[in-house]
């Protein structure tokens, strides 16, 4: 018995000390190292930093912290801009080195008053009492800190003064050695007070020369290639610090026992009560950086001419730079990294196909410009196109390498073996355009003998000579060189998508040539990267998935909508007449066939095929329309999603043909029982949506319960009854079209949820 129990006490204790073993090895093997060096030695000064180590506050934020002691001679300014050091203290928010503005990044400050003053002997009182005196300092506090503007001001300088470097020894001032001597009211003040010495405080402050001080600060580099750590680790210091406030006597006694003896128990606890003073924590969050005193510091040091005047403080603070390229957006430390590395990124496009992108004088306009533009902004490097003459010698040079990315292309096999491709951010129906005199075109495949232009490398010419062998696909250079050889008869037709086909027809050649053929294909255009980068991938997939349909809408608005000439073009007008006259002449009743077959084309790219009501892609357009009338007008939009109770039942025991019969009938109940202002569309499968226009939810609810109503006393053909299940939410200003949909899909689930064959209102 005992024996047993020994056995399993130490299957016990081993299983404990291997997990525990286990949690700290993947503890510490998944901390990121990084190093903060002080401007001074361990005290309470840096009371926040120590806590926030010695709590496990960084260690919580997956930070291993070095802090490191001031040691003499070190340059904190270069050492951290350079990269040895991650982060540093600085005693001022903007940080002026050599006569130099250096591109500091102010990550926090903690003293939002700063405790440097000048101590003076008794006699004097005010700063021009100092003319002729003896000045102790260390360089920078002579020259650039808030003392030495109140020096400038009164016209206290090395020439009417005495300068002499700090000995950082209150004996020197004891024993009147120097007259005054630059001191922290954390800390010499202390030490006077003990030893009964007398003296007068100048604090720049009364004469309206502000600094702050404990300033947390990094490199440019350091910001821009961990974002995500360097906001960590100011998050763990304020809590660090706001720990080390409310337990100030565990903080001292922590800093002697384990940092630093060399100040007192007594001074340590003179400095917490005067640090709390100097953090102004009435008016400002603990780390909080105040951009309105660091630019009026800057004014200061440029009346002064310790700085030029054409110095500009730009973005200084971690959160202005992090802001300034949209630094919320989710790249990884190693993204940034990557980004930052690389400096810039080259682009490839098609140089004529508007609306999506063409190159004006050296420009690059379109849609896809617009859309670059706004990527351009969330990076922290430009996108620099590489000009070229046609989209051939744009896939040529992304071969070479020459360009990082295409701003628009599809994927095939063959572009696969050099680039890599984002998910798609537009998807384009494929027409074709011919002469105006070619009757619609129902299959593409009745014609595959006759001669069909597509751009060379065009990723629809692969599709088609592999879905149609035989097809007769003819390489043309450019859009408008295929169109201008269709509108000349060397060629039958041009097949492209429709926005491009659509535009260059209502630019170039209305009346002469029309899409007349929508082919089942479409295309889906995407960012390609190149493929021995995999980071380019997954920069420009974070980018994709954050274009909304808000940001889209307008600009397609802006390049598919058709401009109007400044001024009369008397070639198109001839051509124009000479139409219209052949028109009267001879082909009256085959142009009244062709304007039907268009009609029917446009009603087939509208409708759904098997009900008759309006397809995903009308009711997509619609969407938009009504949303903007909802932001524009302030109209009331309701939205009904319907979907037929058990479907799947009438498919399994009826078969597929029925059930399309039943999908027909239950189209033709919406449609008769709905208002006639109301729009009527087959969301997909066995689901209907229903748009009702000023209309508010309560009276939307109303219809959708007649139509439920009519739904269920309704005997359908071979199958007799079945119900239905609604979803109601309403379109507002403030939900996308996405969030309004979402919240009716919600709602009919729940009526699904609870039973079927009702209504529910999205609340």
């Amino acid at each position: 018995m005992d024996s047993l129990f020994y056995r399993k006490f130490l299957i016990t204790l081993a299983t404990i000390v291997l997990a525990l073993f286990s949690i700290i090895s993947h503890a510490t093997a998944t901390l990121e190292k990084v190093s903060l060096q002080l401007d001074w030695k361990y005290q309470f000064e840096f009371a926040g930093f120590i806590m926030a180590k010695e709590k496990g506050f960084y260690e919580d934020e997956g930070l291993d912290v070095e802090i490191l002691e001031y040691i003499e001679d070190i340059d904190i300014v270069d050492s951290v801009l350079s990269g040895q050091h991650n982060y540093g203290i600085h005693n001022s928010s903007i940080v002026i080195h050599e006569g130099q503005l250096k591109p500091a990044i102010l990550m926090a400050t903690y003293f939002q008053r700063s405790p440097l003053v000048l101590v003076t002997s008794k006699e004097i009182k005010q700063p021009k009492d100092l003319i002729g005196k003896k000045i102790m300092g260390t360089i920078d506090e002579l020259k650039y800190s808030s003392v030495a503007l109140m020096l400038n001001h009164f016209f206290v300088n090395d020439t009417n003064s005495t300068f002499q470097p700090h000995s950082f020894n209150i004996d020197d001032f004891a024993q009147h050695k120097v007259d005054a001597m630059t001191a922290f009211r954390t800390n010499e003040l202390f030490e006077l007070n003990k030893q009964n010495i007398e003296y007068n405080i100048l604090d720049p402050a009364d004469y309206g020369f502000s600094m702050s001080a404990v300033d947390l600060f990094t490199s440019l580099s350091e910001a821009l290639s961990h974002p995500n750590r360097t906001r960590k680790f100011v998050k763990a210091s304020n809590k660090g610090w706001a720990y080390a406030l409310s337990h100030p006597e565990e903080t001292i006694t922590l800093i002697y026992n384990h940092y630093s003896n060399k100040k007192s128990i007594e001074s340590l606890r003179f400095e917490a009560e005067i640090t709390k003073k100097m953090m102004l924590l009435d008016f400002f969050e603990i780390g909080e950086s105040n951009k309105e005193l660091s630019l009026r510091v800057l004014k200061q040091l440029q009346h002064t001419g310790l700085l030029p005047t054409t110095v500009k403080l730009g973005d200084f603070r971690l959160e202005d730079v992090l802001n300034k390229f949209n630094r919320d957006i989710n790249f990884t430390d190693k993204q940034w990294q990557y980004l930052y590395n690389k400096k810039e990124i080259t682009m490839c496009i098609d140089p004529d196909w508007m609306p999506f992108e063409s190159i004006e004088n050296g420009r690059h306009i379109g849609i896809t410009a617009d859309i670059i533009k706004d990527f351009n902004q969330q990076l922290p490097i430009p996108i620099r196109m590489i000009e070229t003459k046609d989209w051939q010698e744009s896939l040529s040079k992304a071969k070479q390498r020459q360009c990082d990315i295409f701003s628009l292309a599809a994927k095939t096999p063959e572009r696969s073996q050099y680039m890599d491709f984002t998910a798609p951010y537009l998807d384009i129906p494929i027409v074709m355009a011919t002469r105006m005199d070619t009757i619609f075109i129902n299959d593409i495949a009745e014609i595959k003998d006759k001669k069909l232009g597509v751009v060379k490398g065009y990723a629809i010419a692969e599709t088609l000579r592999v879905k149609i062998p035989g097809i007769n696909i003819i390489d043309v250079e450019s859009l408008s060189d295929g169109l201008a050889r269709v509108e000349n008869g060397e060629l039958f037709g041009y097949i492209d998508n429709l926005l491009v086909i659509s535009n260059s027809i209502q630019k170039d050649f209305i009346s002469i040539l029309k899409i007349s053929s929508r082919l089942d294909d479409h295309v889906e255009l995407a960012i390609g990267t190149r493929n021995d980068q995999p980071q380019l991938n997954q920069v420009f997939e974070i980018l994709v998935k954050n274009i909304s349909d808000a940001k889209l809408q307008p600009i397609y608005n802006k390049w598919v909508a058709v401009q109007p000439k400044a001024s009369l073009d008397y070639k198109l007008l001839w051509k124009l007449l000479i139409a219209l006259l052949l028109v009267s002449l001879g082909y009256f009743l085959h142009i009244f066939k062709l304007k039907n077959l268009n009609a029917q084309l446009l009603t087939l790219s509208t409708t759904d095929k098997l009900t008759g009501l309006y397809n995903r892609v009308r009711i997509d357009e619609l969407l938009i329309q009504k949303k903007a009338d909802v932001d524009r007008y302030g109209i009331e939009v309701a939205l009904i999603l319907l979907d037929i109770d058990l479907f799947k039942n009438v498919n399994d025991d009826y078969g597929h043909l029925t059930g399309d019969a039943v999908l027909i009938e239950f189209a033709q109940i919406l449609k008769h029982y709905v208002r006639e202002t109301d729009y009527v569309g087959r969301w997909g499968g066995e689901e209907f949506i229903i748009i009702c226009p000023n209309i508010g939810i309560k009276d939307a609810s109303l219809l959708a319960d007649k139509l439920l109503q009519q739904i269920q006393t309704h005997s359908f053909s071979i199958i007799g009854s079945l119900t239905a299940s609604t979803g109601l939410s309403q379109m507002t200003t403030e939900l996308s079209i996405n969030d309004a949909l979402s919240n009716a899909d919600k709602a009919l689930y729940q009526s699904k949820k609870n039973g079927r064959n009702q209504t529910t209102v999205y609340r």
